[in-house]
C-alpha cells in the first residue's frame, strides 16, 4: 500500500509540469487543433519554423530549415486541383550507355494532378483522375463516377504545426529526395544520403523546388560472370545523379470551355469518358488542346490584341548567333494568327539576366522556352502541358537538337 501510495504522489507531483510543457501548448496567436506534445503531434509554429527558416512566400508559404522543406498550405488551396510538373534541370547520361537513354535539361519526367487533403492531424497527398467524367453534374449517375475516380494516395504527411490561419505545415522533404514512383527523376532506388534540397522558388501561382536525386537502378542479370559457369551474376548499375526541377501549378479557378475534337483538323487531344450523356451508353470524349486566346480593349484596326499572348522564350544556352534566326522562327507565326483575329498572338522574347531575375527559370512550367539541347539527334520535338480537365495548354516548350542544324542542311 505505502508502495502505491508513494507512486501515486509522484505522478501526481509530475502533473504541473506535464501541463506546463512547451510542446504541449499552443503559441500565442496560432490557429488550428491543439498540439500533442512529444508524443509526435503537432508543436508549436515556432518551433517548427524557427527563426532560421528561409522563407519564400506565394501559393504556399516554402520554408528552408537547415535540411529540411515545410510547406505550409492555406486553407484555401487545399482540395484544390493543382498540376505538378517535373523536368530535369541538371542530367547526366548513363555510364557505358546503360540504364535507359539520355536526359537533358528541359525533358519532362513527371506530370500529375495534385490535391491535398486535411484528415485530423495528417495531410494526404492525393493524385486525383480525369479520365472518366460526368456532363450532367446534376445528375445521380456523378456520384457514382465519384465513387469510380476514388483519388490515390501519392504521400502522407503528419502535420508539424498549424499555422497562424490554420494552415497545415508538414515536412515534404522525402517528397522530393526519396523513391516516390509516381514523381520520382529517376526509376530504381533514391539514395536520401546522396539526395538533397538545392533550391525554393515560390509564386503568386505556382511553387518552384529543385532537388538532387542519386538514383540506384536496379542491378542487370546476366552481364555479370566470372568463373565456374555462373554467368548469371548481377552486375551493380553505377548511381547517378541529376537536378530535378518540380513545378506546382495553381490549375485554372475558371477553367477554360474546351473545344471539341474533329479528326478532319490535326490538334493534339485528350480524352475523356463522359457517363452524363443521355446516351443509352457512355460517350467517349476528345477535347483539342489549346492554348487561351482572348481579346483585350486594345485593338489594331480589325484585329485585337490578346489579354496574354502566347510567349516564347529563346533559351539562354542557344548558341549566340543562332538566337535572331530562332526568334525569327517565332515571329514567323504571326500571320496564321492575325488570320484568327489576334494581332501578336505569339511574340518572341528573351529571358531576363541572372542579375535582372535570379529566380528565373527555363524548367519553370510559367514559362516556354526553345530549349537548345547538345545532342547528335538531328530532329526537334514539341511537348506540351496541359489542363487535364479542360485541354487549356499551359506549356509548349520547344526542344531544338543541336544537330537539326545539320538536317537543315541537308534539306
Amino acid at each position: 500500500m505505502r508502495n502505491i501510495l508513494s507512486l501515486a504522489l509522484l505522478v501526481a507531483s509530475t502533473l504541473p509540469a506535464l501541463a506546463q510543457d512547451p510542446d504541449s501548448t499552443r503559441s500565442p496567436g496560432t490557429a488550428g487543433p491543439p498540439a500533442s506534445g512529444r508524443g509526435g503531434g503537432p508543436r508549436p509554429y515556432d518551433r517548427v519554423i524557427t527563426a532560421d527558416a528561409k522563407t519564400r512566400k506565394g501559393l504556399f508559404n516554402v520554408h528552408r530549415v537547415g535540411d529540411r522543406l515545410f510547406f505550409e498550405i492555406p486553407r484555401r488551396e487545399l482540395n484544390k486541383d493543382q498540376l505538378l510538373i517535373g523536368r530535369f534541370a541538371r542530367a547526366a547520361a548513363p555510364e557505358g550507355g546503360r540504364g535507359g537513354g539520355t536526359n537533358y535539361a528541359g525533358d519532362q519526367f513527371a506530370e500529375r494532378t495534385l490535391r491535398w487533403e486535411v484528415m485530423g492531424n495528417r495531410v494526404m497527398l492525393r493524385g486525383p483522375s480525369f479520365a472518366i467524367t460526368s456532363s450532367d453534374t446534376s445528375a445521380s449517375v456523378l456520384r457514382a463516377v465519384e465513387n469510380a475516380n476514388y483519388a490515390p494516395v501519392i504521400a502522407s504527411f503528419n502535420v508539424e504545426a498549424w499555422g497562424p490561419d490554420s494552415a497545415p505545415v508538414i515536412d515534404v522533404t522525402r517528397l522530393f529526395t526519396t523513391a516516390i514512383p509516381e514523381i520520382q527523376a529517376i526509376p530504381g532506388t533514391i539514395d536520401p544520403t546522396r539526395s538533397f534540397i538545392d533550391r525554393h522558388l515560390a509564386f503568386p501561382d505556382n511553387i518552384g523546388v529543385e532537388a538532387t536525386q542519386t538514383g540506384l537502378a536496379p542491378a542487370e542479370t546476366g552481364r555479370g560472370g566470372g568463373g565456374g559457369g555462373g554467368g548469371g551474376a548481377a552486375a551493380p548499375r553505377p548511381p547517378r545523379s541529376v537536378m530535378a526541377h518540380y513545378s506546382i501549378v495553381r490549375l485554372p479557378e475558371v477553367p477554360m470551355m474546351p473545344r471539341r475534337f474533329d479528326e478532319r483538323v490535326g490538334y493534339f487531344s485528350r480524352q475523356t469518358t463522359d457517363f452524363g450523356t443521355s446516351e443509352h451508353r457512355s460517350a467517349t470524349r476528345r477535347y483539342i488542346t489549346k492554348y487561351r486566346l482572348e481579346c483585350s480593349e486594345r485593338r489594331s484596326g480589325n484585329l485585337c490584341y490578346p489579354r496574354k499572348p502566347i510567349t516564347y522564350y529563346v533559351d539562354r544556352d542557344t548558341p549566340e548567333w543562332l538566337k535572331k534566326y530562332v526568334r525569327a522562327g517565332i515571329v514567323e507565326w504571326q500571320p496564321a494568327f492575325e488570320a484568327a483575329g489576334f494581332k501578336e498572338g505569339i511574340v518572341a522574347a528573351d529571358p531576363p539576366t541572372v542579375q535582372q531575375d535570379p529566380d528565373w527559370s527555363p524548367e519553370d512550367v510559367r514559362h516556354t522556352v526553345v530549349r537548345w539541347l547538345p545532342s547528335t539527334t538531328e530532329n526537334a520535338q514539341g511537348p506540351h502541358v496541359g489542363d487535364p480537365r479542360t485541354g487549356e495548354i499551359l506549356n509548349g516548350s520547344v526542344r531544338m537538337f543541336h544537330n537539326i542544324m545539320n538536317l537543315q542542311r541537308s534539306w
